[in-house]
């Protein structure tokens, strides 16, 4: 199992990576004839697909977390097996590509953590190229590609739903970066907070009950804490993932505005049970996350409906009356 919190995604083994590699390199080359070449009793012959402009990929995913070490050289060791097949297996490869010449032929995988990988592909470069086979280009190279490599397609294959495999495949999960209480005290000592705590403790006041001989000003700070810690939590997510998908993450900052005039003008109509109105925010927020960003996980949907609904509180957008 590989994790990749950089893009939110997890590939529990070598399938779910190369259907993975397969749908963003059908997107990738679509103007280039991008061909699948499906494994069968004989192998996949070292090649996981190609296109009509040179370019062969072979994909591979470790089958754990190794160490840095292990990782080269479980990578390496793949290399070297899958370059020899480019000869072993000569024959049906001139059958496969037929008439097509391998130019680049890249080894794609999840990370790469060394430069000694590189220094052995550019070794089995030039025992490819002393091969002399018709179907490698006389500039032959071999191309090391990451999961940046696929980040213009990773977008088109979530929001069209095609996800790799419907049954099993894991969500789109980023990582969010839990708050200390330290944190949230740092944050309330920042002069440009200061509105948001003031917004955060007058309109929550009006949660509880107005009862002379109960104090709840604790309790009036710890749901104030709660929502800002809900706030820093959800801006973590969405750093991230405007670094993983500005167009998405775009879409989002959209939902949120226009959410948010809505809210305000709700706020605006006097209502007999904060709490119930406050709730149907929530499940109205969720239910729009639900539908409009499918592909994150349950627990990003429900910190993104917290931040949401804590962003109005503590911005001003939600009041209560």
């Amino acid at each position: 199992m590989i994790k990749l919190p950089e893009i939110g995604l997890t590939f529990t083994d070598g399938d779910e990576w190369e259907a993975f590699c397969q749908s963003c390199l059908k997107i990738k080359h679509q103007q280039h004839n991008f061909k699948s070449v499906p494994a069968d009793s004989g192998g996949d012959y070292g090649l996981d697909g190609y296109n009509s402009i040179g370019d062969a990929y072979q994909c591979y995913c470790p089958e754990k977390e190794y160490t840095d070490k292990e990782l080269y050289e479980h990578q390496r060791d793949k290399v070297t097996t899958d370059v020899q097949k480019l000869f072993d297996y000569q024959v049906k490869l001139r059958k496969i590509l037929n008439g097509n010449k391998i130019k680049t032929w890249h080894f794609t995988t999840p990370v790469i953590k060394s430069k000694e990988l590189l220094l052995h592909c550019n070794a089995k470069e030039n025992l490819v190229k002393s091969w002399n086979l018709d179907f490698i280009d006389d500039d032959f190279e071999i191309g090391l590609k990451d999961y940046e490599y696929f980040i213009p397609e990773i977008p088109s294959v979530i929001d069209s739903s095609k996800f790799l495999k419907p049954i099993t495949y894991q969500e789109i999960d980023f990582t969010s970066t839990e708050p200390s209480d330290q944190t949230i005290e740092d944050f309330k000592a920042i002069y440009e907070n200061n509105t948001f705590v003031e917004n955060g403790l007058r309109k929550n006041a009006k949660l509880f009950p107005d009862n002379p001989e109960k104090n709840y000003a604790k309790n009036i700070v710890g749901l104030t804490d709660s929502q800002i810690r809900d706030f820093i939590v959800g801006e973590d997510i969405l750093e991230k993932w405007s670094n993983f998908n500005n167009k998405l993450y775009e879409k989002f900052v959209r939902v949120r505005n226009a959410l948010g005039k809505r809210v305000a003008k709700e706020s605006l109509i006097p209502v007999n049970d904060n709490k119930e109105k406050l709730k149907d925010i929530d499940t109205t927020v969720r239910a729009l996350i639900n539908k409009e960003f499918h592909f994150l996980s349950e627990s990003n949907k429900e910190e993104l409906t917290a931040y949401l609904v804590s962003f109005w509180v503590l911005e001003c957008s939600l009041d209560f009356s």
